[in-house]
């Protein structure tokens, strides 16, 4: 992603943000996780969420990603 939704160019802080959002979404979602991986990385999922949303790197709504 090289622009935020505003379509202002994002940054490298914003988008190393982004990867680790998208691991969290990727591990959160996995069915083979111990059910202390899931429940801990929907967790780190929701903290960096907010980070996103607030940043408007993304518009999604965090029940749908948990």
């Amino acid at each position: 992603m090289d622009n935020d939704l505003l379509g202002n160019p994002t940054t490298e802080v914003e988008r190393e943000l982004l990867e680790v959002y998208e691991r969290l979404q990727t591990l959160a979602a996995r069915e083979d996780a111990p059910p202390c991986v899931e429940r801990n990385a929907k967790k780190a999922l929701s903290c960096v969420w907010q980070a996103v949303n607030d940043l408007g790197l993304r518009f999604e709504q965090l029940p749908d990603l948990l």
